[in-house]
């Protein structure tokens, strides 16, 4: 048997990514502070959001000499659903996030989303499923085969 337990943040600004996801995500610490190198946070969907110093990471697997800065595009995005997406994109940006596409919705997806940066630069997309009948008719007609077979 396998399952994903947890996604672990590598970041340089552990403490300001600690309180960013415990405060404005309102994830509940199960292990860890703001003064420590390692976090374990419940996110409330069965897979825990682990934050650990990325120097220290490094370290474990031999990497210490290696650049620590990202280049190109995003490797990654967490994507996090909420009941809405305007208030907590706006909750995100109070606790240091900065906002890459403002609450829009997607009809051709069927979701609400926006998309911001994390204190360390990590890009989340908040979502929420929009009704079907703001759907677009793409979407509605491919949800239909998708439900058929």
């Amino acid at each position: 048997m396998m399952r994903l337990s947890h996604i672990r943040l590598l970041t340089r600004q552990f403490p300001e990514l600690f309180r960013f996801y415990r405060d404005a995500l309102e994830f509940r610490v199960r292990w860890g502070d703001e003064d420590g190198v390692y976090a374990d946070l419940d996110t409330g969907a069965g897979v825990d959001l682990a934050i650990f110093s990325r120097q220290r990471m490094a370290e474990m697997v031999g990497t210490s000499d290696q650049p620590s800065e990202r280049s190109g595009q995003d490797p990654v995005m967490m994507i996090i659903i909420v009941d809405d997406v305007d208030f907590r994109a706006n909750r995100l940006i109070e606790h240091g996030a900065t906002l890459v596409n403002p609450p829009t919705d997607q009809p051709d997806h069927g979701i609400r989303s926006a998309h911001l940066r994390d204190p360390d630069g990590n890009l989340i997309e908040l979502n929420t499923e929009l009704p079907q009948t703001r759907w677009s008719e793409t979407l509605r007609q491919l949800n239909k085969r998708v439900n058929r077979d």
